[in-house]
This record gives structure tokens, C-alpha cells and sequence, in this order.
């Protein structure tokens, strides 16, 4: 690597292989021969150099307009360019088993023809074909693309998934992104990071070998694990490590999700200027917070002895003593990097310091002064969290949510700006349907077009995929918030064309199981949280020190008239509050949804009952429950409403 990156740094400017090759020669005898502490900080310098040379290819994409390009060429033509990727799937892939036995041919005069005649379709329409594609390894079933990932979804609604993901969907995803990218940082108040800067990405990968395989040998697991699956993106991988904290290949050796997020903690702690803290979901967000508030001595006494040894978790947990001085050795590295010995004790005391003001906001921008933004998704289900990070990030830090709208099917949307939650659909990813709130329980409803939605409405999403999803109910119900104009955004505008088209943007409000329906009512996760949130504020102002933490429910169908269970995870002053939650809850629950208020009026629903679970419920529900060796804990969504009796059995089990 050393030899590669000083060739490069020094070719141009002299002008010959010759002189190249003598500085490597220089530079490697100095390695070689220096004392610890100049090998390291050589290390740092050669990588940062290597950071220089990426950012500024990356950059100057972003730099060159990659937002402006896509908005004229996509953006600002969004019907027609959807139309012509949704010609270019059944072009490409109307041959393939599934579209043949569903009679899905290239000969549709309009896109009304083709919306007549094929049905929309669900997982299970699918499922059969990839049994056969995962089992036997037979090809061109869904699509004429060679697989290379089989994508599992966390399984929060249902039954578990499998989708496939071809090289040609990591082409288009890797433009949007950058895309997303550009977006982002003509938002930002910093162009760029630094090369010298870091960043802490939560990753949770295995080795390439540790992953179960479909007989063609092709890998399977979850979504954010697909780099360290594909062995093809080892490019990929070193460059991501050049910027992280640690190097994916360490990660990738520490099996256990909370062990590996504490070990990546301990080196975000001791390196002080990262530029990003990003955590896929935000209730694993908070929980990187919370492990740095329980275990923060232990971390430093690990950054203080540059030895891992000094954590009870990574003792109990990583018993391979050539890990643990690979890790160690590498912590070392960064310490010297960074100034050796009294870099270390300054660190040390510093994180001491601002780890004991738990009670003073901002805790992520005083750890790392120099942040420019931390990010998570904060939308839909994470809604509930967003209070609490944003006490951790403080008025400094900004906190954008996450830049790419994603799941196990594919990449559908970029971050709008960085102020809002909002999404713009990517024409390029997949063809876009909408259907209508209000006809989502029919099987196969009319849908509406990209151009057609309408500001201050929901609908399923419906895509059509280049992987072969063909009119696929996603089950995410999105709502168009309103168009993409000049006069309230905070990203600029391309000053033509002069007239802005209509380019809707949207937020992911809910899935669509995820409603408590009993007789009609309709009860949204979004509503229920609002009411315990205006619950818990009007608590607060009442003088009491009250904070949710997390909260589930269930419809308790086994009495007359049914009701509402919902179990409560909360901290602060809840002992005096216990006999009036149930009154209050159901009280604002009736204001948020006027259906529920017009059942509990007639007498068809019974009061809801509010059940109090004791601290740390939610963390062992999915440490226990829902993590298994195909579902990451990075990808596990909130589980707001319980289906599983033994799931619900849990939470009885923990009451307070």
C-alpha cells in the first residue's frame, strides 16, 4: 500500500518511474528501520495522503454538481425517465421464468396497458423462485442479471425474506448516493471534512467465509452487511476502512454485535477528530450512547493501557488471544499516531470529564469538538428518539437523517435536505405506484404515478425493480409532503429551468401491518406515539421528570369489549403517575384519531391499559428475541405492534 500511494503522490511531480521508485526506496528503508512512534505517524501521513487522493475524486464529483446533473437529467424529466427504466426492466428481463409464467411481455403500448394487465404482487408471489434460485442455483428466474447477494430483512412485520441484489443495482445505488452525497454537503454549513478526519459508521460484518451461501455459492445475509459479504467489493472495503475508525477486516473478526460496537467505540473515543457518528437506526444510535455512559471507564481504562484486556465484555467474549493483541497492537498504533504517551493521558482525561456531565446536552459534540454532523434515520418508527439524540448532539452538532431512503429491496430515494426528513424518489432506481391510505386493504387497488401523487397524502409504495420485482407491494407507507420549490428549501436550486417541475418529496410514515385495527379504527404507530408523547409533555409541565423510552402494544381480543394493551418503557418520576396513565393515554389517543374516540364513545373498544416494564425491557427483547445469526441488530426496526404471543408474553413477564 505504502509503496502504491507514494508512487502515485510523487509520479506527476517528478516526472519520471525512476525517481518514483527511488522514494519508495527511500521511504521503505526508513519504515523499516524508524522507531515505533515515526512508523506510525508515517502510517498516518500515508493515509491521510491516501484520504486526500479519495476525497478529491469524490468530491469533485459532488463538487461538479452531481446534484445539478441529476436534477436536469432525472429529476426535472421524473415521469419520462421512470417510464423509460420501467421499458428497460421488461425489456431486459421478459425471458426470465416469472415473467413468462406471469405473462409479463416487451409489447405494452402505455403504461396504463401494462398497470391493466399485471397484478400487483407480495413477497409470497416470489417466494417459491427464490427457493429455487437459493437451493438449486438455477438462473434467470426473476431477472437476467447475475445475483451476487441475497439481501434478508429483519423479519419486523413477518415472515423472513429473501431478496436478490445484481451488480447492476450497485451501479445505479452507488451514483445516488453520491448524489445523496452532494445534497448533503451543499447543505452543510463545511463543503468537506478534513483528509486528517475520521469517521464512526457502526458497521457489523463476519468474515466472507462465516456467511451461509445458495448453492451457486452466491452470500446471504443481512442488507448492511453486504460489503463484507461480496468479496468483490474488497476495493470498496479498504477504502472504507482508509476513513473508519478501525478497519472493516477487525471488525469482521469479532462475531458478538455488542462486543464489536464496543471495541469501535473505544477507537472512536481515542481518535478526537471524527467528522460524522453515524448509526444506521436511531435506537441503535442511542444505544452506542448508552454503552459509552455505562462503560465509559472501561474504555478508557482500555484507551489508557492501549490493552482490550481491561473490559470485562471484550473478556468474556473475544477468547482469541491473536484478535486481542491485533487489536491492541492497532490501538497502540493510533495512540502513537496521535502523540504517544501524553496524548494518551490528555485523551483519557478529557473523556473522563465530559462522560461525567451526564445531565448537559451535547455529550457527542464535547467528546469530538470537531463534528460536523451525526446522522441516523429519524423517521417513521424512530420518530420517538429524535428528543433524546438530539440532547446528545447539542446545539452545535446537526443531526440529518440517514442521506438514502433504503431497504432490503433496494435504494429508492435521496435525503432532500438536511433539515427535514424528507426523501426525493430516485427515477432511476425503480418504477414508482402509488396506492391510496384509504384502498391499501384491497388486494388489487389503482394505483397512481410519480407525477400523480398529491401533497398531504399517503400511499403504499409500489416499485418495479431491476432485480425482478415486477408492481411489488413494499408494505412502507410513504407521505408526499409537498414539491420541491424555491422559496423554503434550504438546498439551491439550479437556476434553470425557471419554472421548478414537480418533484414530490416524502416521509416513510409507517408499515402497513403495522396498524391496531380492531373494528375499523385504524390506529397508526405515528398516532399512538403522539399521544403518549403529548401524554408525558403534559406530565413534564405538571413539574414531573418523565421521559419515554420505548413502547409497544397489542389488541387484546380475549374480552368484551376489546382494547388496547400498550407496554411502556419509561424513566423519571413514574411512581406517582401509575394509577392516571391509563385515563391520560386514552384520552389523547382519542384527540390524535377521532375513529378510536367514535368507537370508545359507542362503546365498541374499552379503555386502553398501559403496562409499565422495568428498565433495559426493549434491549434484551431484541438482544433475545429478535437478533439471530441472518438478522443484525443494526437493521432491527421498533416492534410497535405485537403479534407474537410469546413476544407478548415477554413483556407481560417483564412488568414493573
Amino acid at each position: 500500500m505504502l509503496c502504491c500511494v507514494v508512487f502515485y503522490c510523487f509520479d506527476e511531480r517528478m516526472g519520471s518511474v525512476q525517481s518514483a521508485l527511488l522514494v519508495c526506496s527511500s521511504v521503505i528503508t526508513l519504515f523499516v528501520f524508524s522507531s515505533p512512534s515515526v512508523r506510525c505517524q508515517m502510517k498516518r501521513f500515508v493515509r491521510i495522503q491516501l484520504r486526500k487522493w479519495i476525497m478529491d475524486r469524490i468530491f469533485r464529483g459532488s463538487d461538479s454538481n452531481m446534484f445539478v446533473d441529476y436534477y436536469h437529467e432525472s429529476l426535472c424529466h421524473l415521469q419520462k425517465v421512470n417510464n423509460d427504466l420501467l421499458t428497460k426492466i421488461i425489456g431486459d428481463n421478459h425471458l426470465c421464468a416469472f415473467f413468462v409464467d406471469r405473462c409479463v411481455d416487451s409489447q405494452y403500448k402505455s403504461i396504463d396497458e401494462f398497470r391493466e394487465k399485471v397484478p400487483l404482487t407480495t413477497y409470497d408471489d416470489y417466494r417459491s423462485y427464490i427457493d429455487r434460485m437459493i437451493h438449486n442455483g438455477e438462473k434467470n428466474l426473476l431477472c437476467c442479471e447475475q445475483v451476487i447477494y441475497y439481501a434478508t430483512s429483519s423479519g419486523t412485520t413477518g415472515q423472513m425474506k429473501f431478496l436478490p441484489i445484481s451488480r447492476k443495482t450497485t451501479v445505479e445505488t452507488r451514483k445516488v448516493t453520491l448524489v445523496g452525497s452532494s445534497v448533503m454537503w451543499r447543505s452543510l454549513p463545511i463543503s468537506r471534512p478534513s483528509p486528517e478526519q475520521r469517521m464512526f459508521q457502526l458497521y457489523n460484518g463476519k468474515k466472507p467465509s462465516m456467511y451461509h451461501k445458495s448453492k451457486d455459492g452466491t452470500p446471504i445475509g443481512p442488507i448492511s452487511q453486504f460489503i463484507s459479504a461480496v468479496t468483490s467489493f474488497s476495493r470498496l472495503k479498504y477504502f472504507i476502512s482508509t476513513y473508519n475508525v478501525m478497519s472493516m477486516n477487525l471488525i469482521e473478526e469479532i462475531a458478538d454485535f455488542e462486543t464489536n460496537t464496543f471495541v469501535e467505540l473505544v477507537f472512536a473515543l481515542t481518535i478526537p477528530d471524527l467528522f460524522s457518528y453515524s448509526v444506521p437506526f436511531a435506537s441503535v444510535f442511542l444505544h452506542t450512547i448508552k454503552l459509552i455512559e455505562q462503560y465509559n471507564q472501561q474504555m478508557i481504562n482500555c484507551i489508557l493501557h492501549a490493552d482490550f484486556n481491561y473490559s470485562t465484555i471484550v473478556r468474556e467474549n473475544i477468547r482469541d488471544s491473536q484478535l486481542l493483541r491485533k487489536l491492541n497492537r492497532t490501538l497502540n498504533d493510533i495512540i502513537l499516531e496521535y502523540g504517544g504517551s501524553s496524548y494518551q493521558l490528555e485523551r483519557v482525561q478529557s473523556i473522563r470529564k465530559e462522560c461525567l456531565r451526564q445531565d448537559v446536552e451535547g455529550l457527542l459534540h464535547r467528546l469530538w469538538p470537531s463534528l460536523i454532523y451525526a446522522s441516523t434515520a429519524l423517521g417513521g418508527s424512530f420518530t420517538i428518539y429524535k428528543q433524546r439524540i438530539e440532547f446528545y448532539c447539542g446545539q452545535q452538532l446537526p443531526l440529518i437523517n440517514l442521506p438514502m431512503y433504503a431497504s432490503s429491496e433496494g435504494f429508492f430515494g435521496c435525503l432532500a435536505n438536511i433539515h427535514t426528513n424528507e426523501y426525493f424518489l430516485s427515477p432511476t432506481t425503480a418504477f414508482f405506484e402509488f396506492i391510496r391510505e384509504q384502498d391499501i386493504h384491497q388486494t388489487q387497488p389503482k394505483t397512481f404515478l410519480i407525477s400523480e401523487i398529491e401533497p398531504g397524502n399517503r400511499y403504499e409504495l409500489v416499485v418495479t425493480t431491476v432485480t425482478g420485482l415486477v408492481r411489488y407491494r413494499m408494505g412502507d407507507v410513504i407521505h408526499c409532503t409537498r414539491f420541491l420549490n424555491r422559496t423554503d428549501d434550504f438546498i439551491s436550486l439550479p437556476a434553470q429551468p425557471i419554472e421548478v417541475p414537480r418533484i414530490p418529496l416524502i416521509t416513510i410514515d409507517y408499515r402497513v401491518g403495522n396498524l391496531l385495527n380492531i373494528i375499523g379504527e385504524k390506529t397508526s404507530e405515528q398516532q399512538l406515539m403522539n399521544a403518549l408523547q403529548q401524554t408525558i409533555d403534559q406530565w413534564n409541565s405538571q413539574g414531573f421528570n418523565v421521559r419515554l423510552c420505548d413502547f409497544t402494544a397489542f389488541a387484546k381480543l380475549d374480552r368484551s369489549p376489546a382494547q388496547y394493551v400498550i407496554f411502556l418503557e419509561l424513566t423519571g418520576e413514574i411512581d406517582v403517575l401509575q394509577h392516571d396513565i391509563d385515563s391520560q393515554v386514552d384520552r389523547q389517543l382519542c384527540i390524535t384519531n377521532g375513529d378510536y374516540q367514535n368507537s370508545r364513545h359507542d362503546g365498541e373498544l374499552a379503555s386502553l391499559t398501559c403496562i409499565l416494564v422495568r428498565t433495559g425491557t426493549f434491549a434484551t427483547f431484541i438482544n433475545k428475541k429478535l437478533v439471530t445469526d441472518s438478522v443484525n441488530p443494526i437493521q432491527i426496526k421498533p416492534h410497535r405492534l405485537l403479534k407474537n404471543e410469546q413476544h407478548i408474553q415477554f413483556f407481560d413477564d417483564n412488568q414493573i
